[in-house]
């Protein structure tokens, strides 16, 4: 499998090969590796109610975009996030014939325990080269404001 994406890649112009010289174990060895570009981004973000993956190329132009309702979820079953992301990476897999033999990167937005089944799932399908993962959401939210006592004052009688 491996080994057919490396032959496209050679074929294709776009990439080039370049050698680098390293030491191993103090002997010089002479390796030959090849520069993969990553051509396109595959953006997956949980939101609050909704999930959304986005394919995009190098220079930020986005070529596919889907979310939770494009595969018919409504409501609350947007929030079930197994679900709507399996669907959504098998619309992706559909829809996104032009990415199986690309190298691609995977940003990953907010998403913490789903992060393994989210590769699993992406590794039968796509040929990826790098992964970052961004967590925005606070793990225990925002510091809450001081409470203020209030002055007691005597009332007299």
């Amino acid at each position: 499998m491996l080994s057919e994406k490396l032959s496209v890649l050679e074929k294709n112009s776009n990439y080039k090969k370049f050698s680098l010289n390293r030491t191993l174990n103090n002997s010089e060895k002479h390796f030959k590796e090849e520069n993969f570009l990553i051509v396109y981004t595959i953006t997956i973000t949980f939101l609050k109610a909704n999930t959304n993956i986005n394919v995009s190329d190098i220079k930020g132009n986005v070529k596919l975009s889907f979310t939770s309702g494009s595969v018919n979820l409504i409501g609350k079953q947007k929030r079930n996030r197994i679900k709507s992301v399996s669907r959504l990476i098998s619309l992706l897999a559909k829809k996104g014939t032009f990415l199986k033999n690309c190298p691609v990167s995977i940003h990953l937005y907010n998403v913490s325990s789903h992060k393994f089944l989210i590769l699993n799932k992406l590794k039968n399908n796509f040929f990826i080269r790098l992964v970052k993962s961004f967590n925005q959401s606070p793990y225990n939210g925002c510091r809450k404001k001081k409470v203020r006592r209030k002055k007691y004052v005597k009332k007299f009688k």
